[in-house]
């Protein structure tokens, strides 16, 4: 890295490089896991694999303008990497951005960049293994009386005529076991982000503060999923009689596989290159710093509203919108907006800080079914610490995290787990630490 040459409004930064990376993996479980014989966890058989990368690079920062009036600098980046991977072979990607300062207070930001991400070694080599989503079969009637085409559909499907509508065969605890696995076939899934924002740091109004605001449009093409969107989407595209991608017959069909009774036995939904997934939204920052009571007074604020979050499973398939919506289809809790703010006070050898993280609300995604809860409320967390540093090599701290053991929202059917979202929600309430850290 370094400076290229001069230009009148300054020196052409420049940095290149090469990157190799080699990837193994190797999972040996236990005979009881990998047969699924310990209660409470799911069979993992034995899996393993590798791959490899070489990757050129090269990043450029070429001042355009500077001191100009409405034009205090102008800069454009400019990035470009070709990778060649033992699995998917050579790919490529860039990155075109730029900044506009206005006056040394206001600056605007953009840029376009591509983005490739090859499959990983579970995705490309884990064998078949069980999991239990939540999802519903269709042919139980659990929330609507099944309607003819569809009753056809499921008595062709293995279904016994008299279980169609029955309780009989509802899907035990609302999961039904799916096999996935991985594909040595598959291949590179692509991104385009567009970004667009300004950061303002209005001085003249009040000093030390400075916030931004940016935009957001991502697309990922060949995106790696389960086949078909996963098991429920599985199940509603087979035995919808108005899709022209389900039906006898279809691949949504052959991968659901019933037993005499006509209970489902399990569903095949291994990964493909086979999803599109658009994320759109605002990022919002601000940070802000002062003295008080003598000591340092820092906060951050970190927030994201989200538009829109659509995946579509397929081709030809309908998209599954997932902004503010959790459920079968979407799986974890997206709210529209949430956020991240830190109040941070130190002093001398003291230092205090208090978390406030805020999820908002979320419904769920299913239209047709009415479940024991519908919608979860924003749900805000803190979490605080204080610090003591002894000398420059001793810390202890004290926090609590949930310090006002704010409780999980407890679902039904529609859960994923445990009777809610544990990577979401805290379940486990208020909790307290000591911690000692010595630095040599």
């Amino acid at each position: 890295s370094g400076d290229l040459f001069n230009l009148p409004a300054g020196a052409v930064g420049a940095a290149f490089g090469f990157e190799r990376i080699e990837l193994r993996s190797d999972f040996r479980p236990s005979q009881d896991l990998a047969a699924g014989t310990i209660a409470g966890f799911n069979g993992s058989p034995a899996s393993g694999g590798a791959f490899d990368s070489d990757a050129f690079f090269g990043e450029l920062l070429v001042p355009v303008v500077r001191g100009l009036p409405m034009a205090e600098a102008i800069d454009l980046e400019l990035a470009y990497r070709t990778t060649d991977y033992s699995t998917v072979g050579s790919v490529d990607n860039y990155k075109i951005a730029g900044s506009w300062t206005i006056v040394p207070q206001v600056r605007f930001r953009g840029g376009f960049n591509t983005a490739i991400r090859a499959a990983s070694i579970g995705e490309l080599f884990s064998p078949q293994s069980e999991g239990f989503p939540g999802a519903a079969d269709p042919c139980a009637g659990e929330s609507a009386p099944v309607d003819a085409a569809t009753a056809a559909i499921c008595t062709a499907t293995g279904v016994p005529a008299g279980a169609v509508g029955s309780v009989a065969i509802d899907p035990a605890a609302g999961q039904i076991r799916g096999l996935f696995g991985g594909n040595p076939n598959l291949s590179e899934e692509e991104a385009d982000t567009l970004t667009l924002g300004v950061v303002i740091e209005p001085d003249w109004f009040v000093e030390d503060l400075t916030v931004s605001i940016d935009y957001f449009d991502i697309k990922i093409d060949g995106a790696i999923a389960s086949f078909g969107g996963g098991v429920n989407n599985i199940l509603n595209v087979c035995y919808d009689a108005n899709n022209p991608a389900g039906g006898v017959g279809s691949p949504f069909c052959n991968a659901v596989n019933r037993r005499s009774d006509g209970t489902i036995d399990f569903v095949q939904a291994t990964s493909q290159n086979i999803a599109e997934i658009t994320l759109k939204g605002f990022d919002l920052q601000g940070s802000y710093s002062r003295d008080l009571f003598g000591g340092d007074l820092q906060v951050n604020y970190v927030g994201t509203y989200t538009t829109e979050s659509t995946t579509l499973p397929f081709a030809g398939g309908d998209p599954i919108e997932c902004e503010g919506q959790f459920g079968l289809d979407c799986g974890e809790p997206l709210p529209e907006y949430k956020h991240r703010m830190t109040f941070n006070w130190s002093k001398d050898k003291i230092t205090t800080q208090l978390l406030w993280r805020y999820v908002g609300e979320v419904k769920d995604d299913d239209v047709d079914t009415t479940y024991f809860i519908e919608t979860i409320d924003g749900t805000h967390y803190f979490d605080g610490v204080v610090s003591y540093s002894v000398n420059d090599n001793y810390r202890v701290s004290f926090g609590v995290d949930n310090l006002f053991d704010e409780k999980p929202p407890i679902l039904g059917d529609n859960q994923e787990q445990a009777n809610t979202y544990p990577a979401t929600y805290d379940v486990f309430g208020r909790t307290y630490f000591l911690r000692a850290s010595a630095n040599f």
